[in-house]
């Protein structure tokens, strides 16, 4: 079951305590740093890319589609990309707590972004591909330093926002 969430809150991502972060080993294979993020409504799942040495205050959260995971489309093309791009933006690649769920999803995300919030990214772009790409332009509105969204085979359901 999801955690309620109001999404008329004019400012959720204010309002996500991540309580600690931790490492956390992610699947075998997968590129990157696990992270656990602790949040007042349970663990979320995270895979990091460039923290330290980032040329930029940039940051990218990528969500995938509504089975959740880590990877994206094309065969994993978000951990091909979030490692190419690491030396110069700081990517996170989250997984959702209840994939699937929109609102939940949509936390998830936040999370992610006040995380990267909290590592001295400033400007953030969301992206995410099918389900994602609703989750995406459901949360872009609710934190004021995502400055762009890609929204990759975006599902309409939930994307009235766009």
């Amino acid at each position: 079951m999801s955690p309620a969430i109001d999404m008329e809150t004019p400012d959720l991502s204010s309002s996500i305590l991540i309580r600690t972060v931790e490492d956390w080993q992610p699947p075998e294979g997968q590129p990157g740093e696990g992270l656990l993020l602790r949040t007042e409504y349970g663990d979320v799942e995270a895979i990091l890319h460039g923290r330290e040495g980032a040329e930029s205050r940039k940051g990218i959260v990528w969500v995938w589609g509504a089975s959740g995971g880590f990877d994206g489309p094309a065969g994993g093309i978000y951990g091909v990309l979030a490692e190419e791009l690491k030396h110069h933006i700081t990517s996170l690649r989250v997984n959702y707590r209840y994939p699937g769920i929109l609102e939940g999803s949509v936390y998830d995300t936040l999370a992610g972004v006040s995380y990267l919030k909290s590592v001295g990214c400033d400007t953030i772009l969301l992206a995410g591909h099918s389900f994602g790409g609703a989750v995406v332009i459901s949360a872009a509105p609710f934190a004021p330093e995502v400055a762009a969204v890609v929204a990759l085979s975006s599902q309409a359901r939930g994307a009235a926002n766009a």
